[in-house]
């Protein structure tokens, strides 16, 4: 049987006795994006990336698009994003800031209101302002585990001075603040962007109820629920103890941008309720953050919880 997994991946299926599930689930990573999913691409309104700076620090982003910013090649083998950055946000922060022709970059196609989402890595070029392009190394469908359904809306401004600034706001920092643990903390959703010590990129959702992400002296701590055992973000965290989070503020039209080191906790218990059972835990050492408006006037209207939180 095929195995596409890199050795942090590996390590951990094999840790948790999930090693034949994983190669099962494998078979579906291809590289190239799947043909049902060629249409779904061209229906998206936003996605994530994820990419390392020079420093090999990690940082996830929130793009937002019209329908069709995103597609691909007849082939399926290279994905083709057409990023407006009205806002100036985007140049003046990670990682689109920071990437390099060649560089690894993670992206995320999720439809919340769906639960469907598309998993893609590759290394990406910069042929023009708003044109990247990344050739692709593995894609593949994701479960729709853990995902709370909400609807994309057009934000409309009550007027053009309630409109975005041409050069807008970011605001950023070491030490959370208050405001910014409160934001943490009643979240249900974020994204979390990691990399093998290769440099190879992905970025996942993570999901839960409300106040599932914890909080003490400046530390994270994150539950790992059941998946579809293939680790792709632990294995990551395994060789390479890095990460960046996003956080999105769906009624703000905002997102949080941390980048921060990891440290994984396997053995907490299956008892623990808080795991859904798994005994899993990872924490997240925030070293710098950035907020700074989505590129573009979305809205999310909540619609329900998976059911799947434990």
């Amino acid at each position: 049987m095929r195995d596409p997994f890199h050795d942090g991946e590996r390590a951990i299926q094999e840790q948790t006795g999930e090693r034949d599930i994983a190669l099962i689930n494998g078979q579906m990573i291809a590289d190239r994006i799947p043909a049902a999913a060629k249409v779904f691409l061209t229906q998206q309104r936003y996605c994530l990336l994820g990419g390392a700076a020079a420093d090999g620090d990690l940082w996830a982003l929130l793009v937002c698009g019209e329908p069709g910013f995103a597609r691909t090649d007849e082939a399926r083998q290279t994905l083709h994003l057409r990023i407006d950055d009205r806002l100036g946000v985007f140049a003046r922060t990670p990682p689109l800031a920071m990437l390099r022709e060649g560089d690894p970059l993670g992206l995320l196609f999720i439809e919340l209101a769906t639960r469907r989402r598309l998993r893609v890595n590759g290394r990406c070029s910069h042929p023009g302002a708003d044109e990247w392009v990344i050739a692709i190394d593995q894609a593949n469908p994701l479960c729709p585990k853990y995902i709370q359904r909400r609807q994309p809306v057009e934000r409309v401004a009550a007027s053009a001075s309630d409109a975005a600034p041409a050069d807008a706001t970011i605001d950023s920092g070491q030490a959370l603040t208050e405001a910014l643990v409160e934001w943490i903390t009643t979240a249900d959703t974020f994204f979390v962007a990691s990399a093998h010590s290769d440099g190879s990129a992905d970025v996942s959702h993570r999901g839960g109820r409300p106040g599932f992400v914890r909080h003490q002296a400046g530390v994270l701590r994150i539950p790992d629920y059941r998946g579809n055992s293939m680790f792709n973000t632990l294995g990551n965290f395994a060789v390479n103890p890095r990460a960046g989070l996003s956080f999105i503020d769906f009624d703000g039209n905002r997102q949080l941008q941390m980048t921060g080191d990891v440290r994984l906790d396997l053995a907490a218990g299956a008892a623990d309720p808080d795991t859904g059972g798994t005994g899993r835990w990872w924490e997240f050492r925030p070293r710098q953050w950035f907020v700074s408006p989505l590129n573009l006037p979305l809205a999310w209207t909540f619609v329900d919880a998976s059911p799947f939180n434990p």
